[in-house]
């Protein structure tokens, strides 16, 4: 297995070749993990795996997430039960191999993939990893950027600001689906999806359980802190958003087709980079490990 580190100074992305990651020993998996919660984000080139694959190498990472019925499950797009639940599907090509209208609402969900987030933060137990395979790209576009987080609280107090790093230590936070897609794609949800995704508590900032390290905890699922003024808090959160993508480089990830990227969600924001949906085919599935509590219990 060869390792490469692409932004030493921070710690963060790792890139590994020479590895089958349906053929991993106990011993080579985790290694893998390990390079995972250190480095934050580590592609791995030429997996030409299926979903029945890439489940089976997600599940030793722990139990995972299923899928939020608006990816997988809108009307005319599952076919036979074809995807299973553990895979979210963000593509603009159905399961009968067709392209979706750009008006389609899957297609405008997705798109709110394109603003830095971190996922699942909007559910009560967030995820820790994300897992996602190339499985066709566009000749254009359709990249994914990352940004480290953990980096970013590193260097706050080396600016003046209002708030310091031990005034937000012991903040919560809400998070909400729905609140952060209102702000980037509109209201697209029916009022039972609201109903069943209500705002959740996070910790500003988190501690990694494997590196003992402090990440900002934020993206644009993040509303405000609790107990603050609605204004001042959501100015903060801009704030710290703004310093996350300022502070460090950006991983702008290219993507080829049997590509696997991981990403440690309690350290890294990611976001798409967009691509004309009306002529470039994008076909991308990814899996998520489930987090094991409220990360404000942690």
């Amino acid at each position: 297995m060869k390792l490469e580190i692409r932004y030493e100074k921070q710690d963060f992305y790792a890139s590994i070749s020479g590895v089958d990651v349906r053929k991993l020993s106990n011993p080579e998996f985790i290694n893998i993990k390990n390079i995972v919660e250190t480095y934050g984000v580590v592609s791995i080139d030429s997996q030409y795996i299926d979903d029945n694959d890439q489940i089976n190498f997600s599940e030793r990472f722990g139990e995972l997430e299923i899928s939020i019925g608006t990816q997988t499950k809108a009307p005319d797009y599952q076919v036979n039960n074809a995807i299973r639940p553990e895979i979210s599907r963000i593509s603009n090509v159905d399961l009968n191999n067709k392209m979706l209208p750009n008006d389609d609402k899957k297609i405008i969900f997705d798109r709110g993939n394109n603003y830095w987030h971190t996922d699942s933060s909007f559910k009560e137990n967030p995820s820790k990893i994300s897992i996602l395979s190339a499985r066709e790209v566009p000749e254009a576009g359709g990249g994914t950027d990352f940004i480290d987080a953990r980096y970013a609280l590193e260097t706050w107090d080396n600016k003046p600001r209002k708030y310091s790093i031990e005034d937000l230590k012991n903040c919560i936070c809400e998070h909400s689906i729905v609140y952060s897609r209102n702000n980037n794609t509109g209201d697209i949800f029916d009022d039972k999806f609201k109903q069943d995704m209500p705002f959740v508590k996070q910790r500003l900032i988190r501690i990694h359980p494997y590196t003992k390290k402090s990440a900002f905890y934020a993206g644009s699922h993040c509303s405000h802190i609790i107990g603050w003024d609605i204004e001042e808090s959501r100015s903060l959160i801009k704030e710290i958003n703004d310093w996350i993508v300022e502070s460090g480089e950006v991983a702008e990830h290219k993507w080829k087709t049997g590509e696997l990227v991981l990403w440690d969600n309690r350290r890294v924001l990611h976001r798409g980079t967009g691509y004309d949906e009306s002529k470039y085919r994008r076909i991308m599935h990814r899996t998520t490990v489930a987090g094991d509590m409220p990360s404000y219990k942690e």
